[in-house]
């Protein structure tokens, strides 16, 4: 979906109207000064590596890491004060906290902001119609949130409408022309990086990133340290005399059939879960594209198969009968993860399933162990239904 054309006048008069009554500040603008302060504490993470948080007497200095970068260069740098100084840092971005409004161009913030209590800082989303969370969904339809289009090429006039103290935005080997659009209109852009994490309770402690900009540290630390106790105590349950079953991940997508690398926080949850991943010693963080035949020969006696796109055995068996000599199709031990899902196609797990690694985590292991979390019923995944069809 591309923007509609706009009249030019009209783009120009509210782009001069928004210059001059946003709250938010650039430390590359205005009267500037190198920070004199020293950083004496900072903020321990206990997991998650994208990130920093130094503390200072006035103000907290957010670093978002850059994992591309050779140098050790910083993917942006905010500089976070309760009162604005009359003198702001001369690199990165100052900003006055907490924050009231902010547009949200990643869905897996939605949970992050619902746990903090913060979603009425929500002005505006992208993609509204694959939105799962009935919460945002209601203020949608109420006109509390603004649809913003595609998430790939925002409008930015309705951006500037609803002047959004910033802009929660994913972060690229390259910025992207959307927040490069933002910046130069003074937009400020919030990083997000959690899904480069190799580590499910590294991407759920990114809690404290945004949490930063509601001057909450406290509550994040609370919640997260609830969510990494659930998900220790749920790794905890896993018996230990019984052989690991073996496991099949993603699904044929247009030819290739894509799993997880051995670096991946899904390569991480399998050995968390107590099951055996062919890829486990692999070294790639992201995906690893096969052949349906590869599959066939590498995974073919896997007893379980998670992740998979269909709904039940017959569509399964419609799309490709190759699926049928699986051993996972053969014992019925297939699992999507379509257990809450909207018509439009929105999908939970998709949302909340990066702050609540601990709910992923005890659906796979309910699914394989069952007597090891007996009162557990699943969150996101669910097997695939039995339809009568011809093997």
């Amino acid at each position: 979906m591309s923007p509609r054309m706009h009249n030019p006048l009209h783009f120009l008069l509210v782009f001069i109207l928004f210059l001059f009554t946003s709250g938010c500040h650039s430390g590359k603008n205005g009267e500037q000064q190198e920070l004199s302060n020293t950083y004496k504490n900072h903020v321990e993470l206990r997991h998650a590596k994208g990130f920093q948080i130094d503390l200072a007497d006035d103000h907290t200095r957010l670093t978002i890491h850059n994992p591309w970068s050779k140098t050790g260069e910083p993917y942006a740098v905010y500089y976070l004060y309760p009162s604005l100084p009359e003198k702001l840092p001369s690199n990165g971005i100052s900003l006055q906290i907490p924050v009231s409004s902010l547009v949200v161009n990643s869905f897996s913030y939605f949970e992050f902001l619902s746990l903090l209590d913060e979603t009425d800082a929500i002005k505006g989303v992208t993609d509204a119609f694959r939105i799962y969370s009935p919460l945002i969904l209601d203020k949608i339809e109420h006109g509390e949130i603004s649809d913003m289009g595609d998430p790939f090429q925002p409008n930015l006039e309705k951006v500037m409408r609803v002047k959004p103290d910033a802009v929660i935005n994913s972060a690229y080997a390259q910025v992207d022309s959307y927040s490069d659009r933002l910046t130069r209109a003074g937009i400020p852009v919030i990083y997000s990086l959690e899904w480069m994490e190799n580590e499910p309770l590294a991407r759920a402690e990114w809690i404290r990133m945004i949490a930063a900009f509601f001057g909450k540290d406290l509550q994040a630390d609370s919640l997260f340290s609830e969510i990494e106790q659930r998900y220790n105590f749920a790794r905890n349950q896993i018996p230990t005399d019984q052989v690991r079953p073996t496991i099949l991940a993603g699904d044929n997508f247009q030819g290739t059939w894509y799993v997880p690398g051995g670096k991946s926080f899904n390569a991480a949850l399998f050995r968390d879960a107590g099951i055996h991943y062919r890829y486990s010693n692999n070294r790639e963080s992201g995906s690893i594209g096969l052949d349906i035949e590869s599959v066939l020969t590498q995974f073919s006696t896997a007893d379980y198969w998670f992740g998979c796109e269909s709904e039940s055995y017959a569509e399964l068996a419609e799309k490709d009968a190759k699926y049928l000599l699986l051993n996972a199709v053969k014992k019925r031990q297939v699992f999507n993860n379509h257990n809450r899902t909207t018509e439009n196609g929105g999908n939970d797990y998709f949302e909340s399933g990066a702050a609540h690694p601990d709910k992923v985590l005890s659906d796979l292991i309910r699914a394989v162990y069952p007597e090891a979390l007996p009162g557990h019923s699943f969150t996101y995944i669910k097997p695939l239904e039995e339809e009568p069809f011809r093997e």
